[in-house]
């Protein structure tokens, strides 16, 4: 798609939301309430400017004038792709996002890292309240290793042991985590308010995977999207 990608100021294949650096954790972040966008608007986080097949031609003409240098800064396009010389493709709703990477593999490994007090490489970030310590990280690693061989076949794998292999976790591995059993796992170990948030994007995970979904079901996701994000920001 020739996009900057997440980690430019404009990172939304859908809509002009501008990010924020942070110099202290060194990343680029989307708050709830976000700065103007590169026109000078003050954005409303519940109606966001979104992209459109017109306004990405738009875009890859004001990157091509005014040269690559201003990527960060200019509308999260990189140049034109060929994926425009198709009559078919419609920018951007022709490249949905799939659950595997936004969920499975993007959110799941890092609320983990949270958890685990490794998402920020400055120490004292990750010295919070949902935290959980070494003792608790023992504890969980011998509740896993010995209830392996007592999960249903129903279940899928065996679960594996994440606090020493989450790195090499493949999307199946994190749809057990989250479904099956991160809940059991770390309600004794993270205050409620905690257990609660996290378990309003488990409620979101099992409602994406579902074969068919409704209409009310759809507008369930969002709201409760909404108030997982709320609850992250916090």
């Amino acid at each position: 798609m020739c996009l900057s990608g997440h980690n430019a100021y404009y990172g939304c294949r859908f809509c002009y939301l501008c990010g924020i650096y942070s110099s202290t954790a060194k990343h680029i972040y989307f708050p709830l309430q976000p700065p103007c966008g590169y026109d000078g608007t003050n954005y409303d986080p519940n109606n966001l400017p979104m992209r459109s097949h017109a306004s990405y031609l738009q875009d890859i003409e004001v990157v091509e004038n005014r040269g690559r240098n201003r990527i960060m800064h200019e509308r999260g396009v990189n140049g034109r792709s060929i994926l425009l010389e198709l009559q078919s493709i419609d920018f951007p709703a022709s490249f949905s996002i799939d659950i595997m990477h936004a969920l499975f593999e993007n959110i799941a490994p890092h609320m983990f890292r949270h958890f685990n007090r490794k998402f920020f490489n400055n120490k004292e970030l990750n010295d919070t309240d949902y935290k959980i310590s070494s003792d608790s990280c023992n504890e969980i690693t011998k509740i896993i290793e010995q209830n392996q061989k007592n999960m249903p076949m129903g279940f899928g794998r065996p679960p594996i042991n994440i606090l020493k292999h989450h790195f090499a976790f493949k999307a199946e591995d994190w749809y057990n985590w989250i479904v099956l059993y991160s809940l059991p796992l770390l309600h004794n170990y993270l205050p409620t308010r905690h257990i609660n948030g996290w378990a309003r994007f488990i409620r979101v995970t099992q409602l994406c995977l579902e074969p068919t979904i409704s209409r009310q079901e759809l507008e369930e996701i969002q709201l409760i999207f909404i108030r997982f994000i709320h609850y992250y920001e916090k």
